[in-house]
């Protein structure tokens, strides 16, 4: 197979006596098959290799690749960094290595290695720091994935490519890496840093590598929950970002749908991502959502208009696609969209409507939602049932929108005008 992509023979060569073996052949069939354009196989072929020569180095086989592995791997490649994005975006080579390791894993390719070599210190405390995510606290996996990532780079701040001993970690070199990385990030992104040291001190707590109160050592960024507006759009801005929508063709349809789910009925994008066709309740006029961020399902209802638009989905679908799936992409190959597909899909709405927002994308529809209900005079219990939030405090802030009625309840300014 690699030959058909005029892929040079030493690089063939190379490729199949290193430790994934013919797991890449096979992976370049998998894509072929699903209709992937040979100048994209090319590059995850050529990703490939790079990873397979990371992998010789670290004396790692086929079966060792995990997220853990591709999350190490991924850390050390350089970030591009365009002016719109001051922390940078991952290289090709990244995507390239995360469908390789989604391809074995699916596969079940085992390779073995000339020669293994064990985990690192770091990479067993991360997966076992992954276990308590998952079975004990529970997280949501994009949660996780951010926690994890922020787990290695703190892991390898403290102590680089060495043994892992944990009683040497010290109050000020927790500080200075979370102040570091918070530094870098914007106002409503800064907390990360701070929420996943934090959990991941309290994990090694719990496992009694560290002594109990360290993890207070993590310090506090202060920020004020309603000091500002949430971004929402007027209601003639959202009807003019689904009038600009070519209803024409299938990608069209699609994103119409999508749009309406995010205007309508406020959903986040990995819920629409998620949407299944059974979870469409066509008879009593229903939409189940699966548990996602806060582990809940929970059921709305569903408008007209909303059940026209995925009605034209369904009817335009390619016959090619996952049979349960709702919304994939318009072009081959034919996969289910994801949460940052759907980010992706209204930023280009909101751009081609001409309408400019501070990091627009489908989370501001999910505030304009909320605004509307709140401005409606819908308690905030009904207004948490519906964006699905697990904390009556979370659904506060939009009571800021309500400008009339806390006009109302103002008190008058001290040396103000009257």
């Amino acid at each position: 197979m690699l030959e058909s992509l005029h892929v040079r023979p030493q690089i063939c060569t190379r490729i199949r006596s290193g430790p994934l073996g013919d797991g890449v052949d096979r992976f370049a069939e998998a894509l072929h098959r699903h209709a992937y354009a040979a100048s994209v196989i090319r590059r995850y072929v050529r990703a490939s290799d790079i990873f397979s020569r990371w992998l010789s180095r670290h004396r790692l086989a086929a079966k060792d690749v995990t997220e853990i592995v591709v999350g190490r791997f991924v850390s050390q490649l350089k970030r591009w960094r365009p002016p719109s994005r001051s922390s940078g975006r991952v290289s090709d080579v990244a995507t390239g290595v995360r469908h390789l390791a989604a391809f074995l894993d699916e596969a079940g390719v085992v390779v073995q290695p000339p020669h293994a070599e064990a985990d690192t210190d770091a990479d067993r405390w991360l997966r076992s720091f992954e276990v308590y995510l998952t079975d004990v606290k529970g997280v949501a996996p994009g949660t996780r994935r951010i926690y994890l990532r922020y787990a290695r780079a703190f892991v390898e701040a403290s102590f680089g490519t060495g043994p892992v001993i944990w009683s040497t970690l010290a109050a000020q070199g927790i500080a200075n890496f979370v102040q570091t990385h918070a530094a870098t990030l914007c106002p409503s992104a800064c907390r990360a840093p701070v929420t996943a040291i934090r959990v991941f001190l309290r994990f090694l707590v719990t496992a009694g590598e560290l002594r109990a109160g360290l993890e207070g050592a993590v310090p506090t960024v202060r920020q004020w929950k309603l000091a500002a507006l949430p971004r929402v759009l007027s209601d003639e801005d959202v009807q003019r970002v689904l009038a600009r929508v070519n209803e024409t063709c299938t990608a069209g349809r699609r994103d119409r749908a999508v749009l309406l789910l995010l205007t309508r009925l406020g959903l986040r994008a990995s819920e629409v991502a998620a949407l299944r066709v059974d979870d469409i309740d066509w008879r009593d006029g229903h939409l189940r959502l699966r548990p996602g961020k806060t582990q809940r399902e929970r059921r709305l209802p569903l408008p007209s208009d909303v059940g026209d638009a995925l009605v034209a989905v369904l009817q335009c679908r390619p016959t090619t696609a996952p049979q349960q799936a709702l919304f994939v992409r318009a072009r081959p190959p034919y996969r289910v969209l994801t949460a940052a597909a759907v980010t992706g899909l209204a930023q280009r709405a909101l751009r081609r409507a001409d309408i400019t927002v501070v990091r627009g994308g489908a989370h501001v529809f999910r505030h304009t939602v909320a605004s509307r209900l709140v401005q409606r005079g819908v308690s905030m219990k009904a207004v948490a049932d519906v964006l699905g939030h697990a904390r009556l405090e979370t659904t506060a802030i939009y009571a800021k929108l309500d400008l009339d009625t806390l006009a109302s309840v103002a008190l008058p300014w001290p040396g103000g005008a009257r």
